[in-house]
């Protein structure tokens, strides 16, 4: 399939990733996914355009500068980076500053393996690998040798991202507390 072809497919459901010419269709993320999803996004949300220094949007398709297209489940754009935002169609053109994926046992593959590979080859970064079922949460920095892993926590531990000085995550609290729970 061309990239052409790709970009004409309606908008799902189903949904796609376009990774080298094939169109790959997504699993349907579970009801805790979407909620990790859902609570994560928003703190990453509020904490980042409180302070002035970009967005995190959840679930939009990003056109990778290699051509390629993904949709991570969530992304954060700095301030600085804002141009590469289309806000009429809803989709990013180039590397977002985070890419972070919410694995589960059906997507650990592909979300360690090709996607991973997509964000090296795009040079995006930061990438944030969470795992739904654990709450673990890896945080990987790009270097040109590779992702270099420098943080993380298990999923009973406050996260304390590199990328965002004073940011503290804790996932296992926010997954049974009515809203985001952040220390600023």
């Amino acid at each position: 399939m061309s990239p052409e072809e790709f970009e004409r497919l309606p908008e799902g459901p189903p949904y796609y990733d376009y990774i080298d010419g094939e169109a790959i269709r997504l699993n349907k993320p579970t009801g805790r996914h979407q909620r990790i999803e859902m609570r994560l996004g928003n703190v990453l949300y509020e904490f980042t355009s409180a302070r002035g220094l970009g967005e995190a949007f959840n679930e939009i398709d990003v056109k990778l500068p290699v051509g390629n297209w993904v949709g991570p489940d969530i992304v954060y754009i700095a301030a600085e980076h804002m141009d590469r935002y289309d806000q009429r169609k809803g989709d990013l053109y180039g590397a977002p500053d985070l890419a972070v994926e919410i694995s589960s046992p059906s997507t650990a593959a592909y979300d360690r393996i090709e996607k991973f590979e997509q964000y090296r080859a795009a040079e995006i970064p930061w990438l944030w690998i969470v795992d739904q079922d654990s709450l673990a949460i890896e945080e990987y920095q790009w270097t040109p040798a590779g992702y270099l892993r420098v943080g993380g926590a298990l999923g009973d531990a406050p996260f304390r991202p590199k990328l965002f000085d004073g940011l503290q995550i804790d996932l296992a609290k926010l997954l049974t507390t009515e809203g985001p729970n952040q220390n600023p």
